[in-house]
């Protein structure tokens, strides 16, 4: 890495200083489900005492009659908790400690993806942006969701893996791509079911820009590889969900995806203040009304200069621009379904039910929102090249 881009990730780190002050602190907030995991992590730490590194069955659960958590619910972030705990923090301490990494690591997955689509300015814009969507404060400080916190670091990491690896087929590149996605696939389940369709449209958009220079066995090799070091978790929690009563998770009215959709005047209001004192605050799912501003400037305006670039730029021209109308068209999608107007395909599309909450939605359109509000701060000369693979150099 270069002096540059060591102080580029210094300054996206020192951005998101006040995003994480709220929970630089050694109790936790009142949230949703944080009492939960204080349970899990404590007994996981049981389980590893006892030599057991990884154990789908926590038996000290459930009023001492066993529980098989982890073989239906993803593993990796409570193995970060519990690294943190075991390091002499306390419980609270360690479980803050999760949401810190999770916003520093959003805004520096974020920040590399957007420098290598539309260069560092660009990126630190992206990097801001999204370390501070309301939907990674409501994870961290209002439910409490650990895993999902965990996850939304991972997606903007998984893209600029597998774009890189599209582009030049370095073993590298083919290491963060399939570890990448792995972790996802064992932090959060519902990220996945999300994320896993997100990704192939994007890998798609590539392959209509990059079709002959594009290293796409690779790509499906890391696809392939990814799902098969994980198959150890998701493959038991698929062939043995009819052991369990899964159906009941969406029963009550409070996880019936029914009773959880948004107005659009709820997702695009400005951010209210969190109350980190109540036991049950009130749920207020917002995309960010800056970033979405910003995005809406972004996508006019970086359409506008893409026109004006001269033709030798024309295969990173293609993409920047198809990546435009993919994100736009992504975070359009994204806002549709946490909205009643997608109620049909609640009701007829299988698994979606198990997603629960619409709103989740809203946590997914921020990556992309991020990222058109990052469009008109790109360095255009940085993309005079003449072919994908040394673009890749040169953004590095």
């Amino acid at each position: 890495m270069t002096k540059l881009g060591l102080w580029s990730l210094v300054i996206v780190l020192l951005l998101c200083a006040v995003a994480v002050l709220p929970l630089l602190r050694s109790d936790s907030p009142c949230t949703h489900d944080g009492a939960l995991h204080y349970f899990r992590v404590t007994a996981m730490r049981h389980a590893l005492q006892n030599g057991i590194l990884f154990t789908r069955y926590l038996p000290d659960l459930a009023f001492g009659y066993g529980y098989p958590f982890f073989n239906y619910r993803a593993p990796l972030s409570y193995y970060l908790a519990l690294a943190l705990y075991l390091t002499g923090l306390p419980l609270p301490a360690a479980l803050n400690g999760v949401y810190v990494l999770s916003i520093a690591g959003s805004a520096l997955t974020a920040y590399l993806l957007a420098r290598d689509l539309f260069g560092p300015r660009a990126g630190l814009v992206t990097a801001v942006a999204y370390a501070y969507a309301p939907y990674q404060f409501l994870d961290a400080l209002l439910r409490a969701n650990m895993p999902e916190s965990v996850a939304l670091p991972l997606l903007p990491l998984i893209l600029w893996a597998f774009r890189r690896l599209a582009l030049t087929g370095h073993r590298r590149c083919l290491l963060v791509s399939v570890g990448s996605l792995a972790a996802l696939l064992l932090t959060h389940n519902i990220s996945s079911l999300l994320f896993v369709p997100f990704l192939a449209a994007y890998l798609t958009v590539l392959w209509l820009v990059y079709r002959r220079d594009g290293h796409w066995i690779a790509v499906g090799g890391a696809l392939a590889l990814a799902l098969g070091l994980t198959a150890f978790f998701w493959g038991p929690a698929l062939l043995e969900r009819d052991y369990v009563q899964l159906h009941m998770s969406r029963v009550t009215r409070n996880n019936d995806f029914h009773y959880n959709f948004l107005g659009l005047a709820e997702i695009f209001a400005p951010p209210a203040p969190v109350d980190t004192s109540l036991m049950n605050p009130p749920m207020r799912v917002h995309l960010g009304l800056v970033q979405v501003v910003l995005a809406g400037v972004g996508l006019s305006v970086g359409m506008l200069n893409l026109k004006s670039q001269t033709p030798n730029l024309k295969p990173q021209i293609s993409e920047r621009r198809a990546s435009l109308v993919f994100f736009a068209a992504s975070a359009t999608f994204f806002i549709f379904m946490g909205t009643r107007a997608s109620l049909w395909l609640w009701e007829h599309v299988p698994l979606l039910p198990f997603v629960q909450f619409p709103w989740r939605f809203i946590g997914r359109a921020a990556l992309p929102v991020a990222l058109l509000a990052s469009a008109p701060f790109y360095n255009c000369s940085q993309f005079a090249i003449r072919n994908p693979q040394s673009a890749i150099r040169h953004c590095s």
